[in-house]
C-alpha cells in the first residue's frame, strides 16, 4: 500500500494538541464567557501589529461574532477540519488558560503516551 508523503488532510500531533487545548479553552469560556473580551483584544492587537493577515483576522471575527451564544463559539473552536486546524495555529485565545492549567494539560497529554 502506497502512502502519500504529503497528505495534509491527515491531522498531525500538533493539530491534535491544538484541538485538545482549544476544547479545554472552550470549557473555560463556557464557565466565564466574559473572557471572550480578552480574545477580541488579542485579535485586534495582533492584526494592528501586522502579526496576522487579514484572512485569518476575518475568519476569527466570524467566530467571535457568535459570542452571544458561547456554546456556538466553543463548537466552532472544536470543529475538526483543515480550515480550523490552520486557524488554531494562529489562535487569539492565548492567555485564557493559566500557566498552571496549561502545564496540567500537557502533563495529561504526556501521561497518555
Amino acid at each position: 500500500m502506497r502512502v502519500s508523503r504529503n497528505n495534509t488532510k491527515q491531522p498531525n500531533a500538533i493539530d491534535e494538541n491544538l484541538l485538545a487545548i482549544h476544547q479545554r479553552i472552550g470549557e473555560k469560556l463556557l464557565q466565564s464567557p466574559e473572557m471572550i473580551n480578552k480574545v477580541e483584544e488579542k485579535l485586534e492587537s495582533r492584526f494592528n501589529a501586522g502579526l496576522i493577515y487579514r484572512g485569518l483576522y476575518l475568519d476569527w471575527w466570524s467566530i467571535l461574532e457568535l459570542k452571544g451564544d458561547m456554546s456556538s463559539v466553543v463548537s466552532q473552536l472544536c470543529v475538526e477540519n483543515e480550515r480550523m486546524n490552520k486557524l488554531r495555529r494562529h489562535s487569539p485565545f492565548v492567555g485564557i488558560l493559566t500557566e498552571t492549567e496549561r502545564e496540567e494539560f500537557f502533563n495529561q497529554q504526556q501521561a497518555r503516551l
